[in-house]
């Protein structure tokens, strides 16, 4: 190979049922390209967990992003299903699937506070034209004026059941990201955005279980809004949140966290854990991998798991939960791709 990566390979997939073509590119999933192309296409999460996309592959081959045999069954597997989000064509593609019929409501936003969380994560504030009806854990599709594609970011606001007009994101810097240098390039604070959704089935679960929290990075946003929301309806199930960060540094929203658990009515335990945080600090808390902490989580087994964080950080903890006795579906997952993560596994 040369000093540069080689260029995108273009393909056909033609959706059977409808005779609908679009164009899609060897570096972008199924999902996306149909989604850029204006066809309605079911999906929720678009990280592989909620299994909407579940597309039948008819005829060609395809690379696939991630594992899919943890949320397909093995008749699904056997009868040609993929999952269009964890999908990118290796050549022309014949599929099918329902298509929708309505696209997802839109929103105009206006960025009314910008706050720097860590040294690259800000935390933003939008005020919106009318009211947004979703459940803590969700997300939005954001996008400024002439951006090619929207990116996607949870909801870190509690949700308030007459709507919220104001609600609010915690967006970690993306290198060569479109969106996120935009954003970090300077104060955008009333900058306008397109807002779209919710969409997502990462939702707190009705059920009595002990709970498990697992997040690292911009992953705090989803779980932060799912703990502000569950703090004041009289839960009683006990708790353990692990936060992964690398040092001192990078832990954020401690005080928000400390607010949301003070309304916990069960037990809360709240465990940062630091994986680069220099030996001489004056750090005393928990060091290493969030991973590594699992072992010592009492009832592991009995415990409903929510994960959302980086790729690597819940592959890791999937691995490990698989083997804990936690059923799998119990173990409810949120993995935060950007363009970096889907050009790496695209090689």
């Amino acid at each position: 190979m040369g000093l540069f990566s080689s260029k995108a390979k273009n393909y056909t997939v033609k959706i059977q049922s409808t005779g609908d073509e679009i164009q899609v590119d060897s570096k972008t999933t199924i999902l996306q390209a149909a989604l850029d192309q204006g066809l309605t296409y079911p999906h929720r999460c678009r990280v592989g967990s909620c299994t909407s996309c579940k597309t039948k592959l008819v005829d060609g081959k395809i690379k696939e992003l991630t594992d899919t045999a943890y949320v397909l069954s093995m008749e699904d597997i056997q009868g040609g299903t993929i999952l269009a989000c964890q999908s990118i064509p290796k050549c022309d593609l014949t599929i099918d699937v329902a298509l929708g019929d309505a696209p997802a409501e839109e929103f105009e936003g206006t960025i009314t506070r910008v706050d720097s969380l860590t040294h690259d994560i800000l935390g933003i504030t939008l005020s919106l034209d009318r009211s947004i009806f979703y459940t803590a854990g969700q997300y939005a599709d954001l996008a400024f004026e002439g951006l090619d594609r929207p990116r996607n970011y949870s909801f870190a606001s509690r949700s308030l059941p007459q709507g919220n007009r104001e609600v609010r994101f915690q967006i970690r810097k993306v290198p060569g990201g479109r969106f996120t240098e935009w954003l970090f390039e300077k104060d955008r604070t009333g900058a306008k955005l397109k807002v779209g959704g919710p969409f997502g089935e990462f939702q707190l679960k009705p059920a009595d279980a002990p709970l498990l929290f697992i997040a690292g990075g911009s992953g705090m946003a989803p779980i932060l809004s799912i703990l502000e929301s569950a703090g004041g309806e009289d839960l009683q199930r006990d708790a353990v949140y692990l936060f992964g960060a690398r040092t001192q540094a990078d832990l954020y929203a401690i005080e928000e966290i400390k607010n949301a658990t003070r309304k916990w009515q069960g037990k809360f335990e709240f465990i940062p854990v630091l994986s680069h945080e220099p030996d001489e600090s004056d750090w005393h808390g928990r060091r290493g991998l969030v991973t590594e902490m699992l072992p010592e989580i009492k009832k592991l087994g009995e415990r409903h798991a929510y994960l959302c964080g980086p790729p690597g950080m819940i592959d890791a903890a999937l691995d490990h939960l698989k083997g804990s006795g936690i059923q799998d579906g119990n173990i409810h997952f949120d993995r935060f791709t950007d363009s970096s993560h889907l050009l790496a596994a695209a090689q």
